[in-house]
């Protein structure tokens, strides 16, 4: 019986689907590379100028800083200055009278 069924069947052509070519894809694929190739060209322009902006805020950061330890190191130097020259006894009760 199994023979009789083998007989009467058709055997169905197994490259019908590989012969047949589709153009279509690979239009379709073309812009999708040239939107992908934007997009990193965008991308990089953007990583550069916020690299840019970093190292530019990293400089300020270090002349604020200099300027934060430079100050403490005036102030103390003048207090010293100060504590050199002789008190003047009459200014200073000008300003208790002040308070």
């Amino acid at each position: 019986m199994g023979k009789n069924k083998l007989r009467g069947q058709k055997s169905r052509n197994v490259f019908h689907v590989a012969s047949q070519k589709n153009f279509k894809s690979k239009n379709k694929a073309k812009p999708v590379t040239t939107n992908l190739k934007k997009i990193n060209i965008v991308n990089d322009e953007k990583i550069h100028r916020m690299n840019n902006d970093f190292v530019n805020i990293q400089k300020e950061l270090e002349n604020f800083s200099k300027v934060l330890t430079l100050e403490p190191l005036e102030k103390e130097l003048n207090q010293q200055h100060h504590e050199n020259e002789p008190v003047n006894v009459d200014e200073a009760t000008r300003l208790m009278a002040q308070l």
